[in-house]
C-alpha cells in the first residue's frame, strides 16, 4: 500500500502524539517489576543524536504477549516508528516478529522487502532518502530484534 505524503504525515504524527503503547519510564518500570520481565535500553549509534529507547517486551508461548516502550527523550520518527512497531507485533508470534523485522532491515537498506503484514511501517518505505534518519528506524528495528533474538 502506498501512502500520499498527507497520509504519511498524519500516521507518524498520531503514533507521535498518541502512541498506544508508550508508557512514562517509571511506570514501564513499574511494569517491568510488576511482570518480572526486565526492560532494556537502546541509545542511538548516530552521535549526532540523542535518542534514548527503553523497550519491555514479555514474551510467554513463543508469542509476544506485551510490547511497551518509553521514549520521552527520542525523536517523532523513533516514537512513531517503536509505537508503530510494536502494535503491530503484539500478540504475535515470534517467527512473524522475526519475518517483519527482517523486511524491516530490508526496507532501511534498500532491498527487496514486504511489509503488507503491517500497512502502517510502509510510511517509512523511503526512509532511506533521509540518511539523518535511517538511524531512527535502525535503533527500533534493533532493539526489538536484540529482544527476540
Amino acid at each position: 500500500m502506498l501512502y500520499s505524503p498527507e497520509e504519511k504525515r498524519r500516521i507518524i504524527l498520531n503514533n507521535y502524539s498518541q502512541p498506544s503503547q508508550q508508557l512514562e519510564l517509571e511506570e514501564l518500570k513499574k511494569k517491568s517489576g510488576e511482570w518480572q520481565v526486565p526492560f532494556s535500553t537502546f541509545r542511538s549509534l548516530d552521535t549526532g543524536c540523542g535518542d534514548i529507547l527503553h523497550l519491555l517486551i514479555v514474551i510467554k508461548d513463543n508469542y509476544l504477549e506485551k510490547c511497551l516502550f518509553s521514549g520521552q527523550q527520542s525523536c517523532i520518527v523513533t516514537v512513531a516508528a517503536t509505537n508503530i512497531l510494536l502494535s503491530s507485533l503484539e500478540g504475535k508470534k515470534l517467527d512473524f516478529a522475526r519475518k517483519i523485522l527482517s523486511n524491516c532491515k530490508a526496507m532501511i537498506e534498500k532491498k527487496e522487502h514486504n511489509l503488507e503484514n503491517c500497512p502502517n511501517l510502509q510510511v517509512f518505505s523511503d526512509i532511506s532518502r533521509f540518511p539523518n534518519r535511517l538511524e531512527c528506524v535502525r535503533l527500533v528495528v534493533r532493539g526489538i530484534a536484540e529482544i527476540i533474538k
